[in-house]
């Protein structure tokens, strides 16, 4: 047992020395190997960072041959969104003619160039929208879009990328155009014309509460000899339209309703006073658009249809307007040729007589028909008459005679009023002239004086030249402004308002109270009185709130040194309150109507009874 317990252990034993042996070989072995395994290691990674640049290398060639051919626009901007590159694209000078790395770029939010788009509030990251580039010096602007983005955070470098889009933009618009405008004459379409009229019923207001429509028809040439076809009509076409705009000039809508008609929207401001009157001219000027084709002709075979629709006695809605002005130019159409029709059967009865009404009007200047009536101002402290104001009578031996509002209108739109007013000077002189010699002369002649002659270039001369003529001061004379006059003012308003004053005119604000601004224009032109819109005085003694606020303009005129003139009395308690509210000069058929001068004499005999009893 021992002999083999021995062996067991003496067996495992017998190799130690030569396994010791091997070790000490490893070990000195190792420092070579590990040497070996580094230089190989050190040689892979070196073939590895050849492989990586040449990748780099490839990807920069690459990039730099995107960069140096691509159509779109590419640059690195910095921090502060300046470009430190830009590519050939981007600086060639077809494109950018002149520009410099450093320079911003002519980038902008809009075509018109208003504000640059760069540097970006608050750019983050990315940002892309649409932009115009100016590529010349004459201002032409590129369509692109574009891209920015940032590369790095770091240091804040981004890359800016723009396409050409106005290929796009271009078609866009003609598109655009194709849906809004005609392709023969370039107005608007039939397709808009709905939408225009939506828009004129919303601008419509107390001040102007109408608009017009007016669809003029251009039928087939007719020969006047043969009564065939001469030529075609769509020949003709843009040549109306040209002429069409032409005639009209600013302010007017013009639209192709149809292959053969045309559509007139005449907006509310255009529609005031009388529309019917200035409707009817304007539709007899349209008449005359085929002679303007052919002025050497003494025949012009076109026949003109014109219809018009009103805003809202024809309709309240853009269909119904359409509808009324349609219907009518299908009745006028079968009237015959040349003829104009109004959808309104009462504006189109009266529509001839406002013709006649005009043609009567300047037969009556020439044969001298207008006389002046004065009406009395009234002191209410004193009892006595202080001044008159003019008014023009018309004795039409056909009409008897008629009162301002009857004609006036027509007169301004003709431009008789200038006429008519200065022919109102004239007489007041003449007879002012004999009231001095006569001893019978009281105050101020107050004449009314339109927005159309007062921004008459000689308003102010011809005024000096009567008064020389007739030796006459100009402080003998009051001017009432029409209230337009001061809240519609021209850049020579306030010079033309005081050379007036210079000559020695007292003005006064006619119809104050009425108008939005007239306090205002108290305070930046030279008046010397306030005439109270009539609207105030009119059943005042039965309106508390009305009292009021007449009282409170009473007070207002007090403040500024400004005389306050009431019209429009028809009752002493009118007078009365008037007088407690501190206004003293009035006017009214309380006292007297308007008088021929002849009678004016003996309304100044019986002067302290014009009062039916004492005001106090």
């Amino acid at each position: 047992m021992p002999s083999v317990r021995w062996l067991l252990i003496a067996v495992p034993l017998s190799p130690l020395p030569l396994l010791a042996n091997d070790l000490t070989s490893w070990v000195s072995l190792l420092p070579m190997t590990m040497l070996l395994l580094l230089v190989v290691a050190l040689v892979f990674y070196s073939w590895k960072l050849h492989q990586r640049g040449r990748q780099l290398s490839d990807q920069q060639q690459l990039l730099q041959g995107l960069l140096q051919h691509s159509d779109d626009i590419i640059a690195i901007l910095d921090h502060n969104l300046q470009p430190s590159y830009i590519n050939p694209a981007l600086a060639s000078s077809s494109m950018l003619a002149g520009h410099h790395a450093t320079d911003s770029l002519p980038l902008y939010v809009d075509q018109q160039g208003s504000q640059p788009l760069l540097p970006l509030p608050d750019l983050q990251a990315n940002w892309s929208g649409e932009a115009w580039l100016q590529i010349s010096e004459q201002k032409d602007r590129l369509a692109l879009a574009v891209s920015i983005t940032r590369l790095d955070n770091a240091a804040q470098r981004y890359m800016l990328i723009g396409r050409n889009i106005n290929t796009l933009k271009q078609l866009q618009q003609q598109t655009q155009d194709a849906y809004m405008r005609d392709s023969q004459t370039g107005l608007l379409n039939s397709a808009l014309l709905s939408d225009y009229l939506k828009t004129f019923i919303t601008l419509c207001s107390p001040q102007y509460p109408n608009f017009a429509l007016i669809l003029l028809k251009f039928n087939q040439l007719i020969s006047p000899d043969t009564a065939k076809p001469q030529g075609n009509l769509q020949d003709k076409i843009p040549a109306l339209s040209s002429a069409l705009q032409q005639l009209i000039g600013n302010g007017y809508v013009l639209a192709r309703h149809d292959n053969d008609t045309f559509a007139l929207i005449v907006p509310p401001h255009l529609c005031d006073g009388q529309f019917e009157v200035k409707l009817n001219r304007l539709a007899h000027k349209l008449q005359e658009i085929p002679k303007l084709l052919a002025p050497s002709e003494k025949k012009v075979a076109l026949q003109t249809i014109i219809s018009i629709s009103v805003y809202p006695l024809d309709g309240q809605q853009p269909a119904e307007l359409l509808f009324a002005a349609t219907t009518a130019l299908q009745n006028a159409s079968r009237l015959g040729h040349n003829h104009l029709m109004f959808a309104n059967s009462r504006i189109q009865q009266r529509t001839p007589e406002y013709l006649t009404l005009e043609t009567e009007l300047r037969k009556a200047l020439v044969q001298g028909e207008f006389d002046v009536y004065y009406q009395p101002r009234v002191s209410i402290s004193s009892n006595r008459v202080i001044g008159y104001e003019a008014l023009l009578r018309w004795h039409s031996p056909k009409r008897g005679i008629l009162l301002p509002q009857h004609f006036l209108s027509l007169a301004d739109e003709t431009g008789m009023l200038i006429e008519l007013e200065q022919l109102t000077f004239k007489k007041c002189c003449e007879q002012l002239q004999y009231w001095l010699k006569t001893g019978i002369n009281r105050g101020r002649i107050s004449l009314n004086v339109s927005s159309l002659s007062f921004h008459q270039a000689d308003f102010a001369a011809r005024l000096t030249t009567e008064l020389e003529r007739t030796g006459l001061s100009a402080d003998q004379f009051e001017l009432e402004l029409h209230e337009d006059i001061l809240l519609h003012p021209t850049p020579d308003t306030a010079a033309s308002l005081q050379q007036l004053t210079t000559i020695g005119f007292h003005l006064t604000l006619d119809n104050f109270g009425a108008g939005v601004s007239s306090l205002s224009a108290l305070r930046r032109f030279p008046l010397h009185n306030l005439k109270i819109a009539p609207g105030f005085i009119k059943d005042m003694e039965h309106n508390e709130q009305q009292r009021n606020i007449t009282a409170s303009l009473i007070r207002l005129a007090s403040y500024l040194q400004l005389d306050v003139i009431a019209t429009g009395i028809e009752n002493e308690m009118q007078a009365y309150l008037l007088h407690v509210m501190g206004c003293d000069i009035l006017q009214g058929h309380l006292f007297s109507k308007a008088l021929p001068a002849t009678e004016i004499p003996a309304l100044l005999a019986k002067e302290n009874k014009l009062l039916r009893k004492e005001v106090s």
